[in-house]
């Protein structure tokens, strides 16, 4: 009886391992079918491009991209930062890779929401389909989600908000385009197949993006999609690799109540490829 109860002890302690393993395989697995679907962006100068947007984005155009820049074909960036849940901000680590042409984004973080007990979260849009998934140390699963309307819109806007991060994704053409709305703001459009996503993007004087935001990006609710006001500001700028980046950030819910914040975080390692 003592030998199978250790028996039973070492084979329940390996049960997160063999799930954080199978978790990482699969995420490899989708960060490849990702960065492997990237065809080349364009090679017009973005400084040719302009005459084609309205001013303040000319402006963060001008700020953000160096002199030269090509187009970004891929991005591969880490994050540092915190997840807002059950009322407590909660230590977040996290590896993103993009497409940018097509439009295609996986997001793999790992939540600390108590000593030795991680949450591991994936989203995903690849195709025209959005996918969500959580487990609790990688093995049972309290999300699992994809392919609805609602859930593959949000993942659009959430990649059109991140664009900030490869702008040259931001320069008109491949489904995007822009509309001026004041001095210093512009609505930026997306369409991906059978959904078109839109958000207004704020700047500053000197043209650093400040604010990104929709009036109705879908929140789940008890296993719905609700519209609620969503939005992301910018705590700072930082250059990697050349580019002024919105780094760090915060993105929250704006409820009647208040704004309730949801991830802050910042850049801690960034490539890309042209």
């Amino acid at each position: 009886m003592r030998r199978l109860f250790f028996f039973m002890s070492g084979a329940l302690a390996a049960v997160p391992l063999v799930g954080y393993t199978l978790w990482r395989r699969t995420s490899a697995e989708v960060g490849r079918s990702v960065l492997g679907g990237a065809v080349d962006a364009g090679s017009v100068s973005w400084a040719a491009q302009l005459s084609e947007v309205p001013e303040p984005v000319a402006r963060f155009f001008r700020r953000t991209l160096p002199d030269g820049q090509r187009h970004i074909r891929t991005v591969r960036l880490r994050q540092e930062g915190e997840f807002f849940m059950n009322g407590r901000w909660r230590p977040l680590r996290a590896e993103q890779v993009f497409s940018t042409t097509p439009p295609a984004f996986m997001w793999d973080a790992r939540i600390s929401m108590a000593p030795l007990m991680p949450v591991y979260v994936r989203d995903s849009y690849a195709g025209g389909r959005a996918s969500m998934r959580a487990s609790v140390l990688a093995v049972y699963p309290v999300v699992n989600q994809a392919g609805d309307a609602g859930l593959n819109a949000g993942a659009l806007m959430r990649y059109l908000g991140e664009a900030a991060w490869f702008p040259t994704r931001l320069l008109p053409g491949n489904g995007l385009t822009w509309e001026a709305v004041d001095a210093n703001t512009a609505r930026a459009t997306l369409v991906d197949g059978a959904t078109t996503v839109s958000l207004r993007f704020t700047f500053d004087e000197t043209g650093d993006l400040v604010e990104v935001y929709s009036p109705d990006r879908f929140r789940e609710v008890d296993g719905t999609y609700v519209p609620t006001p969503w939005r992301v500001r910018a705590l700072g700028h930082e250059v990697h690799n050349g580019l002024r980046l919105m780094s760090p950030a915060v993105a929250e819910w704006l409820l009647p109540e208040g704004p309730l914040p949801c991830w802050r975080g910042r850049i801690s390692f960034y490539e890309f490829t042209i």
